[in-house]
């Protein structure tokens, strides 16, 4: 009895666990404050509360890194659309 895998089989097993890495990994990753411009207080009138981005039962944002002011505004900020 062999304990050595064949070649077809190691490529199996590596194909396997490539695919739980890749299927559990955040397929993308936030970005810092500071890429983006962010600002605590807008001043264009645009604020972070009124993006598609924003989260606000945590004040985060679905791009950018860490807490997010409602009042803010960065260089991502897309108006979201209105409720009908």
């Amino acid at each position: 009895m062999s304990t050595a895998l064949s070649r077809r089989s190691f490529f199996k097993h590596m194909l396997a666990m490539g695919a739980v890495t890749f299927l559990t990994s955040p397929l993308q990753a936030k970005v810092t404050k500071l890429t983006i411009k962010y600002k605590e207080k807008s001043t264009n009138g645009k604020k972070c509360k009124e993006c598609l981005h924003f989260l606000a039962a945590t004040n985060e944002c679905k791009l950018v890194e860490g807490k997010i002011n409602p009042e803010g505004w960065c260089s991502y900020y897309v108006k979201a659309p209105k409720k009908a």
